[in-house]
């Protein structure tokens, strides 16, 4: 796991849930429909928060953000995934989920294998565009 070493070993605060389009066939029809990734929640962090207020349309209100999430290498995150993250998770918290959608993961090694500083990671931008209820 990134971040192995100890002075980064509480990094990840957060968790998300990883959510997929993928064809289902029932008889000769073909649906598109959100799965989930992955087994258990996979460990991140949120940061660079980029909020907007709400901004009234002329029917619903909506609020829009843009961040970056940090995880392991390992993380199965796809451009155009569906993440549900909750903040301050992997602390124990019960925050209500906020949905995103991640774009294209970017991944950042260290020169020699991850033996020197441990930080190698994935960074993913996430937007949020969502109706305010």
């Amino acid at each position: 796991m990134l971040f192995d070493n100890p002075i980064f070993a509480g990094w990840y605060t957060d968790t998300v849930d990883i959510y997929r389009v993928s064809a289902q066939k029932q008889g000769n029809v073909t649906r598109q429909e959100r799965q989930k990734v992955n087994a258990a929640p996979v460990l991140c962090r949120i940061y660079s928060p980029k909020k907007d207020g709400p901004v009234m349309t002329d029917n619903a209100a909506r609020e829009r953000a843009a961040e970056k999430l940090a995880c392991d290498l390992a993380a199965d995150i796809r451009a155009g995934d569906e993440l549900q993250i909750i903040r301050g998770g992997a602390l124990g918290h019960a925050n209500q989920a906020e949905r995103y959608v991640a774009g294209a993961p970017v991944a950042y090694y260290d020169p020699v294998g991850g033996a020197l500083t441990g930080l190698e990671h994935k960074e993913v931008g996430l937007l949020k565009d969502n109706i305010v209820r």
